[in-house]
């Protein structure tokens, strides 16, 4: 089998519907600038999917999660990663989350549910 070159090319015949829904996904998004571009993210998603559905029986790791966001809070949260506070949106979604779940009131809130659980408990000796 020959080397195989770090950029092969393939012809892909796409619809017309296709073509135009993926140039419109192109003019909107930030992340891609051409067809090639969101062909490979897509090629490359569609793998990472099926192998983790065949590892684990499941679709989506734990945890990870689709989301759909308003485009006002999507472009609010691009210009918070193009300025540098965040590096990706994952990595701002994942903060909004653990700041709107995991703050400190809800954190003492939780805590004080366990232990009333775990003090509500009683144990029974075997007979």
């Amino acid at each position: 089998m020959s080397d195989v070159l770090e950029n092969e090319r393939i012809t892909l015949r796409l619809d017309s519907d296709i073509l135009k829904l993926m140039d419109e996904f192109v003019a909107g998004s930030r992340e891609f600038s051409n067809r090639s571009q969101l062909a490979r993210a897509a090629v490359s998603a569609y793998i990472d999917e099926r192998v983790t559905s065949a590892e684990d029986g499941t679709s989506r790791r734990p945890n990870e999660t689709v989301v759909l966001l308003p485009p006002l809070v999507l472009d609010t949260i691009n210009h918070l990663v193009d300025e540098g506070v965040y590096t990706s949106i994952s990595e701002a979604l994942a903060d909004c989350a653990r700041h709107q779940f995991l703050h400190e009131e809800h954190v003492e809130a939780v805590k004080k549910d366990a232990v009333q659980q775990r003090s509500a408990m009683k144990v029974v000796p075997k007979t």
